[in-house]
């Protein structure tokens, strides 16, 4: 890793520390030149996966579009930061575990909802409401009633 202070192309590691849930790797460095001292981050993207729109359309897979989802669903309500970063973490290791390079939007949807029933029933509605695209009120309320029959 090169010094951002001085480019010089050698540092060391002093101290390292991983974090969610074995996710990201935070790393204390020291330029052996300069003896700066700075901080660097490592965490796993997800590069080569692709997502298959309903009508049919290929498209990179994007964690921030995922989370931009999800936040939604949390739409005029107190957002615990920490409760949607679970959620996304929970639908894209369900995702990497499917070993497929396509997904359907369906799939990643039907995921999205499931994690989000566990965490808050409100925001799974909300979700719900966007993601089937509710053409009535009937459809609204068997979605209700599902919630009631797992209570």
């Amino acid at each position: 890793m090169r010094c951002p202070k001085c480019n010089f192309p050698n540092t060391k590691v002093y101290d390292t520390r991983v974090s969610h849930h074995g996710k990201v790797t935070r790393r204390r460095r020291e330029c052996y030149k300069c003896s700066y001292r700075f901080t660097t981050i490592e965490e796993i993207k997800v590069m080569d996966l692709k997502v298959e729109k309903r009508n049919g359309q290929v498209t990179d897979f994007s964690e921030e579009k995922l989370e931009q989802g999800i936040r939604k669903a949390f739409n005029k309500r107190t957002i615990d930061n920490q409760k949607v970063a679970t959620v996304v973490q929970r639908v894209v290791d369900d995702v990497l575990a499917t070993g497929k390079k396509t997904v359907k939007a369906t799939k990643i949807g039907k995921l999205v909802l499931k994690h989000l029933k566990e965490v808050d029933e409100a925001a799974y509605i909300c979700y719900g409401a966007m993601f089937w695209s509710f053409a009535s009120v009937k459809d609204f309320n068997r979605l209700l009633g599902e919630l009631d029959q797992e209570a």
